[in-house]
């Protein structure tokens, strides 16, 4: 029986991708085991953690301090242990392969199969490559991008397949959703990420003060983020047509009642929101690296898929305006049919086509 580890976390968009991989491998390999491994504190053990049949092995880590802080003094003993955690985890489960998505967690666990000679497969999600992925790169068996961008020149080992969504993103709902949409109604969903976004969250906050008790036909779905959900809790109007969460697992639920997004520029959801075919409003996250979501936003702006709005310019009467503009139907089903083509339609194959090799010798 060969067995799969699977690493990535901090956020979920580095979270989702490897779950979507390993959804894939088990549809090809029913027998496969797998595991995970992260930080027991971080979102990767609220997730992947709770998911049945998928064994969660901790692992220590810590990102490289951004400024001067006491955080240096830290950040090379965590990951130290971090290290020996791995190696003792990866000798406990013995895998035949390791799969990591990105985010510091993935280091300590890289850095074993290095040494232990594991092979292992990176999938990156963004335009530009993580610091992570750069360092082991050129140590892995396959290198898999969702932007040609993210490398000077793809090869046989490093090649171009696409951002992978859970397969729930790939099926029709079915079954009671906790979301009831009444006709006539018109439903937004925001989404700030997996640790919101606070300035997406002032806006939402904004459009209850009195945009959306002028629109009662409109309802907001708001899913805010743990980090920030008990102040947007206390700051927000409770109204009969604002649903605020702090996060929710089941999110093909509310993409399914959504006549439009707004969220972030991540790959991760732009792969889902584009899957869905669901017209967007982006509000790029600023300080992402290379600055690539505001390239991701721009392009889906580009092909007219979406509506891009910076986060310096992002106000609830800036958002309500345009807003405004895309309720019209006829304008949201040429933004949707743009969306569902700026994803090619077979992803998750070329992504299996690459990995079944290593798992078959």
């Amino acid at each position: 029986m060969k067995k799969v580890l699977f690493s990535g976390g901090g956020t979920g968009g580095h979270i989702y991708p490897a779950l979507a991989i390993r959804e894939l491998l088990l549809e090809r390999f029913p027998d496969l085991e797998t595991a995970y491994s992260g930080q027991s504190e971080g979102m990767e053990a609220r997730i992947a953690g709770r998911i049945q049949g998928l064994p969660f092995l901790p692992v220590r880590s810590q990102g490289m301090p951004r400024d001067f802080s006491a955080r240096w003094l830290t950040f090379p003993f965590r990951n130290a242990a971090g290290f020996w955690d791995a190696m003792a985890r990866m000798r406990e489960f013995r895998p035949d392969l390791v799969v990591t998505t990105g985010g510091y967690v993935a280091f300590p666990v890289l850095a074993c199969a290095r040494l232990l000679g594991v092979p292992f497969v990176i999938h990156e999600q963004n335009a530009a490559m993580g610091v992570v992925n750069r360092i082991f790169a050129g140590s892995a068996r396959r290198v898999l991008l969702t932007y040609a961008e993210a490398v000077p020149v793809l090869s046989e080992r490093v090649v171009l397949t696409g951002n992978p969504v859970r397969r729930a993103f790939l099926q029709r709902t079915s079954g009671t959703s906790r979301f009831v949409k009444k006709d006539g109604e018109f439903w937004l969903l925001a989404v700030g990420g997996s640790g919101g976004a606070r300035s997406l969250n002032d806006a939402c906050i904004g459009l209850t003060k009195r945009w959306l008790q002028e629109h009662p036909r409109v309802h907001l779905v708001h899913i805010a983020g743990e980090r920030d959900y008990e102040r947007v809790k206390a700051e927000a109007l409770a109204l009969p047509n604002y649903e605020l969460l702090p996060y929710l697992h089941e999110m093909k639920e509310a993409f399914d009642v959504a006549d439009l997004l707004i969220s972030r520029a991540g790959a991760t959801i732009l792969s889902e929101i584009a899957v869905c075919g669901k017209p967007a409003v982006l509000v790029p996250f600023p300080f992402a690296t290379d600055n690539h979501q505001e390239k991701n936003a721009r392009a889906l702006e580009k092909l007219g898929a979406a509506k891009l709005i910076l986060d310096k310019d992002l106000k609830s009467s800036a958002l309500a305006a345009e807003i405004e503009t895309l309720i019209s139907s006829d304008v949201r089903c040429r933004m949707a049919a743009a969306m569902l083509a700026s994803r090619p339609p077979d992803v998750e194959k070329r992504i299996l086509a690459e990995i079944e090799p290593l798992l078959a010798i």
